[in-house]
């Protein structure tokens, strides 16, 4: 996805196409498999237990999130620093990349959910409050809202915090991200639900923001990408597989207690490493296959919207288990990966061609020389 404000790094695309990917694994995992074992209406409290790094992978592949705004604090910090930003073209650009499909999946939300509809509801959705329990309920047109919802709350503050980083340097950001988890100790002992601060909420995503933007710092001021570079992308993917192994066996993402006060940075930080080394080996990539990513990544967003629709459809009709294996977590990945995966990723060209880039191509450049 090309910005008018930066140079164009291809293998951002390629993380933006894994990390929607990997959010349909994780719903299309837990979902499927909740459905073939217990029959019921899906429970977190029944999160299941990985077998080894990969499988903690998918089913703590709500970690796909975490990358997003990882990815997101690093791409307006190197797209932005030391540049002076231009506030009302900095949020007429995120407008016309993420609210004309948003706001057509709220459309559908309605449409098919007309007995969910209240005025207050869809104001809460429409000015950035999807997050909160009372916003708009549109089923599965608006299942992942929320997550949009605490990305434009990092829109709202990147220009105080980029006028920040430059006034101060890198260690405001560190300091920042120390007070967050101050934060979240202290509402902790008051006790707060952990697991919705942390997990739905900007107290506990900002770490994320902040570790992605301190490594577009770095990316600009010390990365190239070489062999050291390389070395970096394998031992990412050993703290990103580790963590969530570790983190799966204190009870994963269904868990609720203090671990979930340092889990976002502890996230946030894995990714980073990861990002920096693929940025260094993805120059390594065949050509084809790097096409082929940067196309997955150019229709991400749809992908990420759309995606839990398709699911939807296919668990209703019961088209989610027509391929089975032995093992229910195998079943329910063998389906999403060969049966749910290619209607999403087509709806998804549809949608990005029909809805997206017709706004995408408006976007303007709002950075100018200090």
């Amino acid at each position: 996805m090309k910005s008018t404000n930066f140079g164009y790094i291809p293998a951002l695309d390629h993380l933006r196409g894994f990390a929607a990917l990997l959010v349909l694994y994780f719903h299309g995992a837990h979902f499927i498999t909740h459905k073939i074992v217990y029959g019921t209406p899906y429970d977190p409290a029944n999160w299941p237990v990985a077998g080894d790094p990969l499988s903690a992978l998918v089913i703590e592949g709500h970690t796909a999130v975490s990358l997003f705004f990882v990815l997101s604090g690093f791409v307006f910090t190197v797209g932005s620093y030391p540049k002076q930003l231009n506030y009302v073209g900095f949020f007429r650009n995120r407008l016309l990349r993420t609210y004309p499909l948003f706001l057509f999946f709220l459309c559908l939300g309605i449409l098919f959910n007309p007995g969910n509809f209240n005025l207050l509801a869809l104001l809460q959705s429409v000015f950035f409050l999807a997050n909160s329990d009372s916003a708009m309920n549109g089923g599965a047109f608006t299942f992942v809202f929320w997550s949009i919802a605490v990305e434009w709350h990092f829109y709202l503050v990147f220009p105080f915090l980029l006028a920040l980083l430059q006034r101060r340097g890198w260690t405001a950001l560190a300091g920042l991200i120390a007070l967050f988890l101050a934060l979240r100790v202290l509402l902790y002992f008051q006790g707060a639900d952990m697991r919705d601060v942390s997990y739905w909420s900007i107290v506990g995503r900002m770490d994320q923001f902040l570790l992605g933007m301190l490594a577009g710092l770095f990316y600009r001021e010390r990365f190239q990408a070489s062999a050291r570079f390389d070395g970096l992308a394998l031992w990412g993917l050993i703290a990103v597989l580790g963590s969530l192994t570790v983190f799966n066996r204190f009870g994963g993402g269904g868990l609720n207690n203090h671990v979930w006060i340092f889990w976002p940075t502890i996230e946030g930080a894995a990714w980073v490493l990861f990002v920096l080394g693929y940025l260094s080996i993805a120059r390594h990539f065949n050509a084809a296959v790097g096409k082929a990513l940067v196309g997955l990544g150019t229709v991400s967003y749809s992908i990420y919207l759309v995606h839990y629709v398709v699911l939807d459809l296919f668990m209703r009709r019961d088209w989610d288990t027509l391929l089975p294996v032995a093992n229910p977590l195998g079943t329910a990945v063998l389906n999403t990966a060969l049966l749910v995966m290619p209607v999403v990723v087509a709806v998804s060209a549809v949608t990005y061609y029909c809805i997206e880039r017709p706004f995408l191509v408006r976007r303007r450049q709002y950075m100018k020389p200090r």
